[in-house]
C-alpha cells in the first residue's frame, strides 16, 4: 500500500508478462487514499460478491432460433468443460449446458429449437436433438480444428477447418464426406453456400475458392492487391452473385459477380499506434478501426460486423454506408472486449458475444447495447475515496466506477485500451492510472474524462501512488521508478540499483517510501523518491508482490509463495510470518499495527488481529485470483480480482 492513512494507496501487481511465466497467474495492484480517521476496533463482518461474470472464458459464436431462445459457445480457462450457454428469455438469464468436452467451441447453428450443431477444435463436432439438454459427438474422422460451418434451414451442411478440411453432410450431420479436391492444404476459416452446389471457402492467408459442383472441384478467385495475405474470417452471400467477406486489416470485401471480382470497400493498417491504434482519426464515421473483424449478421437491409477493440459496425443500407455503434478510436471506450460473434433475429434485436464472457444485447438495431453478462476483464486495482465512491481498473483499459459503495458499477471511458496495472485517487476528483508501454492516464473530474500524460519510459507500469494532487510515483518493469511533483505535467525517471521488475510501492509519508519486486527486491527512499537504496538481501529470490507500511518503521510484504514478511525497523530486517497459504499473496493492507488483510490466488483472503503473528483464512465465496484489497475504515473494505470480480466487506448488524 502507500500512505499512512487507512488505505494507503496502490500496491502491487503482477501483470501478464512477468509472474504469469512463473506462476501461471496474472495479478496487479492499485489502491487509493481514504479517510484520515483512526482504525479503531475491527468489527465482525463477511465478504460478499458485488460483481462477477458468470462465464470464465471467451464466447466465439452466438445463434438464436427466435427472439427469446438462443445459444452461445466458446472456451473456458483451465480444465473446465467448454462453454455452452442457453437462454429462453432473450438473454435475461443464461444457463450452462454440459458440452462434455474441454476443447474450444468455435461455431453453433440450429435448425429449429431442438436440432443443433457445434464445431470446435481437435475435431469436435457436437449434435443435439433436444435443444441442448444433451450433446453427443458426431464422428467426422479427423482431429482438425474446425473454424466455420454452413447450416441452411434444409439441405446440405458444411464444415471447414485446418489443413484444407472441407466436409459435407446430407443427413443432418450424422455422417460426413470430405470434399477438398483442388483445395490447398491451408487452414480454411470461412464457408458459405448459396445453394447445394455453389459455394465459397476462405483461408487464413486471404485466399477465396469457389465451387459450382458441391465441392468436387474448387477454383481460386482473385482478390485486390490491397487485401493480399489478409485473413478472411467470414463469408456471406445473398445469392450466387452478391457476397460479402470480412477479416484482417479491417477488411470488408464486396462482390456482385459471384466472386469473379472483389472490391475492397474499406481497408486499414495494423500498425499499433498511428495516433490511436493504427488509424488516423478522420472526420465523420469512417467504418473500420478494428484490427480484425470476426463475424457478421444480416437482417433486412441491415448488416452488423463485430471485431477487435469492441467494434460493432452497422450498415443500414446493405453495405453502402457504415458507422460505428461500439468501439473504434472515434468512439474509443476502454475495456471493450474483442467481440467474436454477432446475431440478429430481426432488424431491431441482436446480440454480440466475446472475450471475458461478455454478452451484450440490443433492442434498437444497435443504437444502444446493454450487458447481459458483465465483462470479465482482470481487475488489477481497486480504489475508494470514502465509503461510497470508488474505482476499479484492469485489462483493456477497464475503468469501473461506483457511487453506492460498490453495489453497482458502471464503465468509464478511460481513453485507452492498454492494460492497467493500478489506479490511485488522492481525492474524489484527481486520479491516475498506469498501464502498459509507460502509459499514465489522468483525470481531474472523478473519471468523467481521462487524458494521457507523457512519461520517459515505455515498459509496463504496475503501481502508482499520489500523496496529494501534485506529488506521485509509479513503478514497473525493469527496475522502473518514475516521479512527478507537478501532478504529472512532467514525469522523471529515478535511478534504482536494480533491473528487477517492481510490483508495488508504499509511502507512509510523502518523504519515506518502499518498493518491492521480484528476486526479493526491497528498495527504500527517504528523499521523496529521488534516490533509492536496496534493503533485505537475506530474502533471496522470493517474489514480493504487495507491500504496506503503516509508519516509517512498520511494514509488511506479501510474496508469491504465500509467505508474509514483516519489518519493525524500517526495512533493515524482515521476519517471515507463516500464513499457511498455498497460493500467491498479491496484496496486503493493514489498518493499524494489529489488524491486517491479505488476498491472493484461488479466492484466498487472510486476516490477522495480532500484527501477523497468526493469520486465519476468511471465506471469499469465489475461486478466482484476488489481486487487490483496500479499506477506507474498519468496516469499509473492497477486493478486486480476476474475471471482473469485486467483493465488499459487510459488517454484521450489531443489533442482531
Amino acid at each position: 500500500m502507500h500512505d499512512a492513512r487507512l488505505d494507503s494507496g496502490p500496491r502491487h501487481g503482477v501483470q501478464a508478462f512477468a509472474l504469469a511465466v512463473m506462476l501461471g497467474a496474472i495479478a496487479a495492484s492499485g489502491g487509493c487514499g481514504a479517510d484520515d480517521a483512526t482504525a479503531g476496533p475491527m468489527p465482525v463482518g463477511r465478504w460478499e460478491v458485488m460483481r462477477e461474470t458468470g462465464w470464465h472464458g471467451t464466447f466465439y459464436d452466438v445463434a438464436f432460433v427466435s427472439p427469446t431462445e438462443g445459444w452461445a459457445v466458446g472456451n473456458t480457462v483451465g480444465a473446465e468443460t467448454s462453454l455452452i450457454a442457453h437462454t429462453t428469455d432473450a438473454g435475461a438469464t443464461w444457463e450452462h449446458q454440459d458440452s462434455g468436452v474441454i476443447e474450444p467451441l468455435r461455431r453453433v447453428a440450429f435448425r429449429g429449437p431442438l436440432r443443433g450443431l457445434i464445431v470446435g477444435e481437435s475435431g469436435i463436432v457436437l449434435m443435439t436433438d433436444d435443444g441442448g439438454a444433451t450433446w453427443r459427438r458426431s464422428r467426422v474422422g479427423a482431429q482438425d480444428t474446425y473454424f466455420d460451418m454452413h447450416v441452411p434451414a434444409t439441405g446440405r451442411m458444411w464444415i471447414v477447418g485446418d489443413f484444407g478440411a472441407a466436409y459435407t453432410s446430407d443427413d443432418g450431420g450424422e455422417t460426413w464426406e470430405r470434399r477438398a479436391n483442388g483445395l490447398i492444404r491451408a487452414s480454411l476459416r470461412a464457408v458459405w453456400f448459396a445453394d447445394d452446389d455453389t459455394g465459397w471457402v476462405a483461408t487464413w492467408d486471404g485466399r477465396i475458392y469457389r465451387t459450382a459442383d458441391a465441392g468436387m472441384n474448387w477454383s481460386q478467385q482473385a482478390l485486390p492487391q490491397s487485401a493480399a495475405g489478409a485473413e478472411v474470417t467470414r463469408l456471406r452471400f445473398a445469392d450466387t452473385r452478391n457476397g460479402l467477406a470480412i477479416g484482417d486489416r479491417r477488411a470488408v470485401l464486396v462482390t456482385v459477380d459471384g466472386g469473379e471480382t472483389w472490391e475492397h470497400v474499406t481497408e486499414g493498417s495494423n500498425e499499433r499506434h498511428t495516433t490511436t491504434y493504427g488509424q488516423v482519426r478522420a472526420p465523420g464515421d469512417e467504418p473500420l478501426h478494428s484490427f480484425m473483424l470476426y463475424d457478421m449478421a444480416f437482417a433486412g437491409q441491415g448488416i452488423w460486423l463485430a471485431g477487435d477493440m469492441g467494434a460493432v459496425l452497422h450498415s443500414p443500407d446493405g453495405g453502402a454506408t457504415w458507422r460505428h455503434q461500439l468501439g473504434g478510436p472515434t468512439r474509443l471506450h476502454g475495456a471493450h472486449p474483442v467481440f467474436r460473434g454477432v446475431e440478429f433475429v430481426n432488424d431491431r434485436e441482436g446480440w454480440v458475444v466475446g472475450e471475458f464472457g461478455t454478452i451484450m444485447h440490443t433492442r434498437d438495431a444497435g443504437e444502444t447495447w446493454h450487458e447481459q453478462s458483465p465483462t470479465g476483464a482482470l481487475l488489477s486495482g481497486i480504489c475508494f475515496v470514502g465509503a461510497q465512491r470508488g474505482w476499479a481498473a484492469g485489462d483493456r483499459g477497464e475503468m469501473l466506477f461506483t457511487v453506492d459503495g460498490g453495489a453497482t458499477w458502471n464503465s468509464q471511458d478511460s481513453a485507452t485500451m492498454e492494460c492497467f496495472g493500478a489506479a490511485h485517487f488522492p481525492d474524489d476528483a484527481f486520479g491516475w492510472a498506469v498501464a502498459e508501454f509507460g502509459t499514465v492516464m489522468h483525470t481531474k473530474d472523478g473519471g468523467l474524462a481521462w487524458q494521457t500524460q507523457e512519461t520517459p519510459v515505455d515498459g509496463m507500469l504496475l503501481d502508482v501512488y499520489f500523496a496529494d494532487r501534485t506529488t506521485g510515483w509509479g513503478v514497473g518493469a525493469g527496475g522502473t521508478v518514475i516521479r512527478t511533483v507537478d501532478g504529472g505535467g512532467s514525469w522523471e525517471q529515478s535511478p534504482t540499483p536494480t533491473g528487477r521488475d517492481l510490483f508495488a510501492l508504499s509511502f507512509p509519508t510523502p518523504t519515506v517510501g518502499w518498493v518491492v519486486g521480484d528476486g526479493g527486491t526491497v528498495l527504500r527512499t527517504d528523499d521523496r523518491g529521488v534516490s533509492w537504496s536496496a534493503q533485505a538481501p537475506e530474502l533471496g529470490e522470493v517474489w514480493l508482490l504487495g507491500v504496506h507500511f503503516i509508519d516509517e518503521m512498520t511494514g509488511w510484504a506479501s510474496a508469491a509463495d504465500g509467505r508474509m514478511f514483516h519489518t519493525s525497523d524500517a526495512g533493515e530486517s524482515w521476519v517471515a510470518q507463516n500464513t499457511q497459504a498455498q497460493d500467491p499473496l498479491y496484496d496486503v493492507v493493514f489498518l493499524d499495527r494489529d489488524h491486517g488483510w491479505a488476498v491472493g490466488g484461488k479466492g484466498t483472503i487472510l486476516q490477522t488481529r495480532d500484527g501477523g503473528r497468526r493469520w486465519r483464512t476468511r471465506r471469499s465465496g469465489v475461486e478466482v485470483d484476488l489481486t487487490d484489497i483496500t479499506f477506507t475504515g474498519p468496516s469499509s473494505g473492497w477486493i478486486a480480482g480476476e474475471w471482473g470480480t469485486i467483493l465488499r466487506y459487510v459488517v454484521a448488524d450489531p443489533q442482531t
